[in-house]
């Protein structure tokens, strides 16, 4: 009887372990992926805001969303990503026309709604990848809160913006897994019909460059 024992348990250990080893990207799968991480703000130009006239910076912020993707094929992925970070203005990091840097201006939110490519490499349990993306940030601005005197918040703003990144997938089953992901934001500022100008119009890059880091899950199915 004990020399049954050993081919029996390792039969066992075998089929144990058999879906992590064939947890991959797989075609035809959908993946779920809530995520949260941190945004790193950037800065607006200077006569890019028509609520302050000097550059103002974006605070360091939590953020939090979801991605839905499909993987047309193992190695080829289209996505959606909807994310929102509730953050702030706050003065640049030299003293400017508000005062020492740092200070808070008012509150901040955006929100970002974008399509990917996105491009996996390997076919084993952890799977890198790089993104590409485009679609729209949403700006809404509250520099009323807690102002005494007669004051009116600018309307929503939406904008053009362009995304790049990369990442890893690991999977610890074909359908559960964990993601880790860094993305780049570039958000078009500039309108084309602008008719305020100044002396930095020549020299002024019209973008609000940001990036998170983040990680999440990942639900396949």
């Amino acid at each position: 009887m004990t020399r049954f024992r050993v081919p029996a348990l390792l039969i066992v250990s075998l089929l144990s372990i058999a879906p992590i080893c064939s947890a991959q990207v797989r075609s035809g799968t959908v993946e779920i992926n809530p995520f949260a991480g941190y945004l790193f703000g950037g800065r607006f130009p200077q006569g890019t805001l028509a609520i302050f006239d000097s550059k103002v910076d974006v605070d360091n912020h939590a953020t939090y969303g979801g991605r839905l993707g499909w993987n047309i094929t193992s190695k080829v992925e289209i996505e959606a990503q909807v994310s929102r970070t509730e953050t702030a203005f706050v003065t640049p990091g030299s003293r400017e026309l508000f005062g020492p840097s740092g200070k808070r201006l008012g509150d901040l939110r955006i929100d970002y709604l974008l399509g990917y490519g996105t491009f996996n490499f390997g076919h084993g349990r952890a799977v890198p990848y790089v993104t590409f993306g485009m679609g729209a940030a949403r700006l809404e601005a509250d520099v009323c809160r807690g102002v005494i005197a007669p004051c009116v918040n600018p309307d929503r703003d939406t904008r053009f913006t362009a995304s790049a990144g990369i990442g890893l997938k690991t999977f610890m089953t074909p359908h559960f897994g964990l993601r880790f992901d860094g993305r780049y934001y570039g958000t078009l500022l500039r309108d084309s019909n602008r008719d305020r100008c100044d002396r930095h119009c020549g020299d002024r890059t019209d973008w609000l460059s940001n990036g998170d880091v983040t990680g999440g899950l990942i639900f396949a199915f």
